[in-house]
C-alpha cells in the first residue's frame, strides 16, 4: 500500500486527534458525574437537611406555644396554629425531596405525629376552658411527647442526611482526583506519542528532501554529471525524486541544445540586421505615401460635413413643405366641407324656387281666373245699371201717370217715387262696382305682368341656382383633387425627407469612415515611423544579441554535461 506524505500527517494527526478526543470525553463525562453529585448534595441533600432542622425547630415552638396556651396568654393559640401549618409545610417539602424508602416512612410518621399534635393540643384548649389543670397534666403527659418525638425524628434526619453529605463529598474527592490523574496520564502519553509521530515524520520527510538539497547544490554549480538521485520512500518525495532526475536530463538537453542555438542565433543576428536597414528605407517610403492618403481623407471628411450640412438644409426645407402641404390638405379637407354644405344649400333653395315659381304660376292663374270674372261682373254691373235706367224710366212714366191720375194716382206716385229712388241707388252703385271693377281689372293686369316678370325672374334664378350648384360640385371635386394631391406630395415629401435623412446618415458614415480612414492613416503613419524606429532598435537589437550569444556560449562552457 502506498503511503503519501498527506496520509502519513493525517495518521499521526489522527492518532493524536483520537487519544485528545478520548481525554476530553473522560473529562466531559467525569465532570458530568462530578456534577451530578455536587448537585444531589446541594440541590437535594441540603435542602433536606434544612428542612429537617427546620421541622426540630417548629416541633420546639409547638411546645413553646402550647406552654403559652396552658399559661392562658394572649394569641398564643393561633401562634400554636400557625406553628403547626408550618411544620406541615416542611413535612411537605421533604416529602417531594426524598427517595429512599426508610426516609418515605419517617416522613408519613411525622405527618401523622403531626396531625395528632394538631388534634391533642386541640382538645388541650378546649380543656382550658373547662379544667386548666387537667389541660395542664394532658399536655405534658400526652400532647408535649408527640412534639418531642417529632423533633427526634427530625433530628434524626438532619443528622443521617449530614453523614451522607459528608459522604458525597469524600465520593466527589477522590473522583476528581482519580480523574485528575487519568487525565494527566493520557495528556503524557498524548504529547509523548506526538512528539513519536514528529520525529518519525521528520526522519521520513527530512533524509529524502537532504538529499534533493545536495543534488540542486550540484546543478547550481554546474555539474549535471551527477547520478540520479534514488528515494526508497512510496510518498510524495520519490515522485519528487524522479521529477528532479528528470529535470536534470532535461537540463542537460537543453544546455546541449542552448549552445548549438547560441552559435546560429550568432548568426542570424547579422543576417537580421542588414534586413532591418532594408525594411527602414521601405518603411520610409510608405510613411511618405501615407501623409498623402491623410491629407485626401481630410479633404473628404470636410466635403461630406458640407454635403451633410446641404442635405440637413433640404431636410429642414422638406419638413416645411410638409407642414404646408399638410396645412393646405387641412384646409382643402375644411373647404371641402363647406362647398359640400353650399352645395346642399344650393339644392334647398332650387327646392324653394321651385316652390316659389309653382306658387306663383298657380297666383298667376287666379289672378287671371279673377281679371275674366271681374270681366263678368262688369258686364253684370251695366246689366244692372241698364235696368236701373229702366227702372228710373219706368219710375217717371209712373209718375207721369199718377199725376194724370189726380188723387186716386197719389199712392202710385209715392211708390213710383220710391222706385225711382232705388233706381238711382242701384246706379249709383252700379257706378261705384263699376268702377272697383275698372280698378281690380287694372291691378289684376299689372299683378299679372308682375308675376310673368317674376315668374322669368325665378327661371333665371333656377338657371343661375342650377348653375352654381354645378359650379360647387366642380369645387369640391377640384378641393377633392387637391386634398389627394396635397396627400400625395405630403407622402412624396415624407419619403424624400426620409430619404434626405437617410442620406445624411449615410453622408455622416462616410465622414465618420473617412475619419477613421484619415485617423488610421495617421495611425499607420504613426506605426510606420515606429517600426522605422524599431527597425533600428531591431539593427540594434541584432547586434546585442549577436554579443549576447558569444556571451552565451561562454556561460554554457561552465556547465559539465
Amino acid at each position: 500500500m502506498k503511503l503519501t506524505i498527506g496520509k502519513k500527517l493525517t495518521i499521526g494527526f489522527l492518532s493524536v486527534s483520537v487519544l485528545l478526543a478520548g481525554i476530553s470525553i473522560l473529562s466531559f463525562l467525569s465532570i458530568k458525574n462530578i456534577d451530578e453529585s455536587y448537585s444531589d448534595l446541594v440541590d437535594r441533600r441540603a435542602v433536606i437537611v434544612r428542612h429537617a432542622m427546620n421541622i426540630e425547630l417548629d416541633a420546639s415552638r409547638e411546645i413553646s406555644s402550647l406552654r403559652s396556651v396552658l399559661l392562658d396568654e394572649q394569641g398564643a393559640a393561633d401562634t400554636l396554629v400557625e406553628t403547626i401549618s408550618k411544620l406541615d409545610d416542611h413535612v411537605n417539602a421533604l416529602e417531594k425531596l426524598v427517595i429512599r424508602e426508610e426516609l418515605k416512612a419517617k416522613i408519613k410518621e411525622l405527618e401523622v405525629k403531626n396531625e395528632d399534635f394538631k388534634r391533642e393540643s386541640n382538645e388541650v384548649i378546649k380543656l382550658m376552658e373547662i379544667n386548666p389543670e387537667e389541660a395542664k397534666k394532658y399536655s405534658v403527659d400526652i400532647v408535649m411527647p408527640i412534639a418531642r418525638e417529632i423533633r427526634g425524628i427530625a433530628e434524626e434526619m438532619a443528622i443521617e442526611q449530614t453523614v451522607h453529605m459528608d459522604e458525597g463529598s469524600a465520593n466527589s474527592s477522590k473522583l476528581v482526583k482519580s480523574i485528575s490523574f487519568i487525565v494527566l496520564t493520557l495528556s503524557i502519553i498524548a504529547v509523548g506519542l506526538a512528539v513519536l509521530i514528529g520525529f518519525i515524520m521528520t526522519r521520513i520527510l527530512t533524509k529524502p528532501i537532504l538529499a534533493l538539497v545536495e543534488g540542486a547544490s550540484h546543478i547550481a554549480s554546474g555539474d549535471l554529471t551527477q547520478e540520479d538521485i534514488i528515494v526508497k520512500n512510496k510518498d510524495e518525495t520519490s515522485v519528487l525524486a524522479n521529477s528532479f532526475n528528470k529535470m536534470k536530463e532535461q537540463l542537460r538537453l537543453l544546455i546541449g541544445e542552448v549552445s548549438a542555438d547560441a552559435e546560429q542565433v550568432a548568426s542570424t543576428s547579422e543576417e537580421l540586421s542588414a534586413s532591418a536597414e532594408q525594411t527602414s528605407n521601405a518603411t520610409e517610403q510608405i510613411t511618405a505615401a501615407i501623409q498623402d492618403v491623410a491629407l485626401g481623407s481630410e479633404q473628404q471628411v470636410t466635403n461630406a460635413v458640407e454635403a451633410s450640412q446641404s442635405v440637413a438644409e433640404i431636410s429642414r426645407g422638406m419638413n416645411q413643405a410638409a407642414i404646408s402641404i399638410q396645412h393646405v390638405a387641412e384646409l382643402s379637407s375644411v373647404a371641402n366641407e363647406k362647398a359640400i354644405a353650399g352645395n346642399e344649400v344650393v339644392i334647398q333653395t332650387v327646392e324653394q324656387i321651385n316652390l316659389v315659381q309653382q306658387s306663383v304660376t298657380e297666383t298667376g292663374v287666379v289672378v287671371n281666373f279673377l281679371g275674366e270674372k271681374s270681366i263678368e261682373i262688369g258686364q253684370i254691373v251695366e246689366l244692372i245699371t241698364q235696368i236701373s235706367d229702366q227702372t228710373n224710366l219706368l219710375a217717371l212714366n209712373a209718375a207721369i201717370e199718377a199725376a194724370r191720375a189726380g188723387e186716386e194716382g197719389r199712392g202710385f206716385s209715392v211708390v213710383a217715387d220710391e222706385v225711382r229712388k232705388l233706381a238711382e241707388q242701384s246706379g249709383k252703385a252700379a257706378e261705384q262696382i263699376g268702377q272697383l271693377i275698372q280698378e281690380i281689372q287694372t291691378e289684376a293686369s299689372k299683378a299679372v305682368q308682375s308675376m310673368d316678370y317674376g315668374s322669368s325672374v325665378v327661371e333665371k334664378g333656377i338657371q343661375l341656382v342650377h348653375e352654381t350648384g354645378k359650379a360647387f360640385k366642380d369645387i369640391v371635386h377640384s378641393f377633392e383633387q387637391v386634398s389627394a394631391d396635397a396627400q400625395e406630395v405630403s407622402a412624396i415629401v415624407e419619403q424624400v425627407n426620409s430619404s434626405s435623412q437617410s442620406m445624411v446618415t449615410m453622408i455622416e458614415q462616410v465622414a465618420q469612415i473617412a475619419e477613421q480612414s484619415a485617423g488610421n492613416t495617421e495611425n499607420i503613419a504613426a506605426s510606420a515611423e515606429e517600426q522605422n524606429a524599431s527597425m533600428e532598435e531591431i539593427s540594434s537589437s541584432a547586434e546585442a544579441l549577436s554579443q549576447m550569444a558569444i556571451s552565451l556560449q561562454e556561460v554554457i562552457s561552465k556547465f559539465r554535461v
